[in-house]
């Protein structure tokens, strides 16, 4: 699994456990797309989001190589959307991190 670089904007729900976050993940064309989600499926605990905006990455699958850019789906394999249940973008080749472990 790859992971793709995202912002985590705000932390919610931290009475509860787990605690959700929102992350903003933008497009090749700076378009910014809201996924909120749980913090352990972002990859992250309550004490990580005490500094926000925070950098991190979420695990994606790269559907297609576009040449400078690639089509992911943040669906697998966490099942991360946005609130209207969009999963696939396309996103600029350096927000990818092939490196890293997700």
């Amino acid at each position: 699994m790859v992971g793709c670089k995202v912002i985590i904007v705000e932390a919610f729900d931290l009475d509860w456990y787990p605690g959700w976050c929102k992350a903003v993940l933008k497009d090749c064309n700076e378009v910014e797309h809201i996924l909120e989600e749980k913090l352990p499926v972002i990859g992250l605990e309550e004490r990580d989001v005490h500094s926000l905006p925070e950098e991190t990455s979420i695990a994606v699958e790269v559907v297609k190589d576009l040449g400078d850019t690639v089509e992911i789906d943040t669906a697998v394999p966490y099942g991360i959307q946005t609130q209207d249940g969009k999963t696939r973008f396309v996103v600029r080749k350096e927000m990818i991190n092939n490196d890293e472990q997700v």
